[in-house]
């Protein structure tokens, strides 16, 4: 009955909705972090637009290797409209993925599969674990996007087939209406070129099914869609171009931390990108665990698994062109299937990180439009519209528990997309030579202000591979914020300097060995790292409170004061300034203006204790014993642990026999 024949397409998207719902209790992980939250770009008024003059890592230090306009236009939009919170952005994507299950199966109808089948390869892209990454990663809409445009083109592809003896306006219209569509995937992500395949291969005319919608599948592709396609790609080039970005990645602009096949020369790259393709493969066929014990740093050999890899990937390109060649539908979707996964496979092109299960996406739709065909197929023939009720009761049988299956994988492997810690730690125990996993672990970590955890990972992470600068760089903050001692700030120093070494143009690693210095009591050597972090940034304001406290740590105290003065002047929202402008006066001598620098910060700060104890300080060093005891009240009233400032304060000691001050001191 026509009312019920939308029925599959609700029921998969309802299915694929429902089962990713706990994502949206997830927060920005990893790359969501330096694209969303943490960059201005997107927050930007004009940023939807502005995101077609500019290469995909805009706003954020990264390379310019990728134009994928549309997701950061998505991201601008989704975060004006949604909030700018991580649940909204979590949403889009579970909504986009239900959106997409359900485009899948109603292509797989419209190509000619039974309605069952449709359903179940709509099933299949919904709770597939291949899927999970795509959509528990806000980033990973690169995927998700282009998955939606590829298929509503798709839809207009088939439909201008099915119908024959169409007008010449309506044939260039929907060509048109194809090319637009295709266009917008390919400004979503590049692998969506896979699309080609289909009207490439639709060249040839496919053999009808008695009984289905054969005719969606049989007419030829005309020359209109063809000539729309490549007028697509063309754009999208020039796009590429008029932006500023590279046409092609290349293996020399790749990171060999973040993908370390880029630092293994060829042909050992072929080898390993081969037996890691065959991992990807398999996982996308039984997707039952994702896992790579291959340690990169080891020459490079042809074993067990290149040969399968090689040997599978052989089998796939000539089953493709045999099939197409017997005029098999099936061809189409396996074909896709297969052009979308050689981009993500690193024999073609390098990608951006050497584990990244979201590639997955565009090819898993490919093959479960190929399953409701198969599925169809194995039908009697001419009973493609409806199973016996028998052979539906077997099929649901073996499928039940399946279905289950999947689904459950599914969750679990989502959900380690639920923080830095939990996704770093999983990647740590697929991964064991992979030093982006323990890099990241690190940093998740020190984002959880928890650097003595971070620190057995970075020194992981630089073990395996000692190239990557930040890696260096985070191991000398995490050793900084642990050391107890002068043996731990001069390993931290050393870590940090050896980042400074790799990449002298990195002002946090300026900044972070000008602070290490001054807890060494190296004033002079702690300038020097802070003017050069500012002849990088000449505006970065912690590079000028450093150089403030090391030139006044060597006397100059005239130049030290003016640069404390420049800083307040520029920012006086900083409570940390006045905190540092104040213990410079006292240790000047000049009570006076200590007083009034913390007088001003305890109105502009009524609630940051520090400042009360501050003016008890300066009570106190002038005798002003009542005044004193009244403000050290206020600041244990605001902060209990202002009674354990007291005991390291010289001022205090004229207090000390007081009854009322060693109340204060010793409850």
């Amino acid at each position: 009955m026509k009312r019920w024949r939308y029925a599959p397409c609700v029921a998969v998207a309802a299915l694929a909705a429902g089962l990713y719902l706990p994502t949206l209790r997830f927060g920005f992980v990893l790359d969501d972090k330096h694209l969303i939250a943490d960059n201005a770009f997107v927050r930007d008024p004009w940023s939807p637009l502005l995101a077609f003059a500019h290469h995909f890592w805009y706003g954020v230090p990264a390379a310019e290797t990728y134009y994928r306009p549309l997701v950061n236009a998505s991201f601008a939009l989704n975060g004006r409209i949604l909030g700018w919170g991580p649940f909204g952005f979590h949403l889009l994507n579970v909504l986009l993925h239900a959106v997409n299950a359900s485009l899948v199966a109603a292509l797989s109808r419209r190509l000619g599969a039974a309605p069952w089948a449709a359903g179940a390869a709509g099933a299949i892209m919904a709770i597939d674990p291949a899927a999970s990454w795509a959509v528990a990663s806000i980033v990973a809409r690169v995927d998700l996007l282009p998955a939606l445009f590829v298929l509503v083109a798709w839809l207009a592809y088939a439909r201008r087939q099915g119908e024959v003896g169409d007008s010449t306006r309506g044939t260039w219209r929907r060509a048109l209406t194809v090319a637009l569509l295709f266009l917008c995937a390919l400004l979503s992500k590049e692998s969506a070129m896979a699309f080609l395949v289909v009207p490439v291969l639709g060249l040839r005319r496919m053999t009808a099914r008695r009984g289905g919608l054969g005719s969606a599948a049989a007419s030829r592709t005309d020359a209109p869609t063809m000539l729309g396609c490549l007028f697509a790609v063309a754009a999208s080039f020039g796009l590429r171009r008029l932006a500023g970005v590279g046409l092609v990645m290349r293996w020399e602009s790749m990171d060999p931390f973040v993908n370390p096949l880029a630092g293994v020369p060829f042909p050992g790259r072929l080898y390993d990108a081969l037996r890691l393709s065959g991992r990807y493969l398999f996982y996308l066929i039984v997707p039952i665990g994702f896992s790579d014990p291959t340690d990169y740093a080891a020459p490079p050999r042809v074993d067990f698994g290149v040969l399968f890899a090689g040997s599978g990937l052989l089998i796939a390109v000539v089953g493709v062109f045999v099939l197409w060649l017997r005029r098999h539908p099936v061809a189409l979707p396996l074909g896709f299937s297969l052009a979308a996964f050689l981009p993500a496979s690193n024999l073609l092109v390098p990608i951006a990180s050497v584990y990244a299960l979201n590639f997955l996406y565009l090819p898993l739709a490919g093959l479960s439009l190929a399953c409701g065909e198969v599925l169809t197929r194995l039908t009697r023939p001419g009973a493609a519209e409806a199973q016996p009720p028998g052979r539906t009761r077997r099929w649901g049988l073996v499928a039940a528990p399946v279905a289950v299956l999947l689904m459950t994988l599914s969750v679990r492997e989502a959900g380690i997309w639920r923080d830095g810690v939990t996704l770093a730690t999983s990647w740590t125990e697929r991964f064991p030579h992979y030093a982006f996993a323990y890099g990241s672990l690190g940093v998740a970590f020190l984002d959880r202000s928890d650097p003595q955890a971070a620190v057995p990972a970075l020194r992981r992470a630089v073990a395996i591979d000692d190239r990557s600068a930040e890696t260096r760089f985070n191991l000398g903050l995490a050793l900084m914020l642990t050391a107890s001692d002068k043996k731990g700030l001069d390993e931290a120093l050393r870590f940090t300097r050896s980042a400074l070494d790799l990449n002298p143009s990195y002002p946090e690693a300026h900044v972070n060995a000008s602070r290490i210095l001054l807890r060494l009591d190296r004033p002079a050597e702690a300038a020097a790292e802070a003017r050069a972090a500012l002849d990088l940034v000449p505006g970065l304001e912690v590079a000028r409170l450093n150089l403030a406290e090391a030139l006044a740590g060597q006397s100059l105290k005239d130049d030290a004061d003016a640069q404390f003065r420049q800083l307040l002047a520029a920012d006086r929202g900083d409570p940390r300034l006045r905190i540092s402008y104040f213990l410079f006066l006292m240790q000047s001598g000049d009570r006076k203006r200590a007083r009034d620098v913390a007088e001003d910060a305890r109105r502009d700060f009524p609630g940051i204790a520090w400042f009360d104890f501050c003016l008890a300080r300066v009570e106190a060093a002038a005798a002003r014993r009542k005044e004193a005891l009244a403000l050290l009240r206020s600041a244990i009233a605001k902060d209990p642990a202002a009674r354990t400032w007291i005991v390291e304060v010289d001022e205090f000691k004229t207090l000390h026999g007081d009854p009322d001050f060693e109340e204060l001191a010793h409850p």
